[in-house]
């Protein structure tokens, strides 16, 4: 079965996977917002989202992070980038691939410094079609900003959400 899902939120994600996980389908494979699940027994899986240190969409150490991953009866199922779907067998117990605060927080300080950057880089290319349009308004290009804006925003509500993700886990710290 193939379900759409678009989300920039690592948590609401991780919840709709398990969610699905506990209504029989496991989470096989991710292509751009297309999501391929298949057959499992409801609640075999638990299912959580990493983003792997490195800079831009390059990971730093990405086979060594696979082999640790690994050795703790965690199975990388997916890359994207730095983004990777991981799962472990529900039976082994409970999973969670950051179990302190501090790495809490750095997982979402990398999320946030990643989601700058992507939309940095998406401001920087839609420079052309923003000309564009501003010097002649066609429908076309009305839709192309529309399409920016709404990319824009969905960015932009990431890098808010992760910052609140931080004032939150801080405030548990203290």
């Amino acid at each position: 079965m193939i379900q759409f899902k678009l989300t920039f939120d690592k948590d609401m994600e991780e919840d709709w996977l398990n969610d699905w996980c506990q209504r029989g389908w496991a989470f096989k494979r991710f292509c751009m917002g297309f999501f391929n699940f298949i057959p499992c027994h409801p609640g075999e899986f638990i299912y959580r989202i990493d983003l792997v240190p490195g800079t831009g969409l390059r990971c730093d150490d990405y086979w060594g992070y696979v082999s640790f991953m690994k050795e703790m009866g965690v199975e990388v199922l997916q890359r994207w980038g730095r983004w990777v779907y991981l799962r472990k067998r529900t039976e082994d117990g409970p999973f969670d691939v950051y179990t302190d605060l501090d790495s809490q927080i750095g997982l979402y300080q990398r999320m946030r410094r990643l989601f700058v950057w992507v939309l940095i880089l998406e401001v920087f290319c839609a420079i052309p079609s923003l000309c564009l349009l501003i010097m002649e308004p066609s429908l076309f290009l009305r839709c192309v900003g529309g399409v920016f804006l709404l990319i824009v925003y969905a960015f932009g509500r990431a890098i808010r959400r992760c910052g609140q993700k931080i004032q939150d886990l801080e405030r548990r710290r203290q």
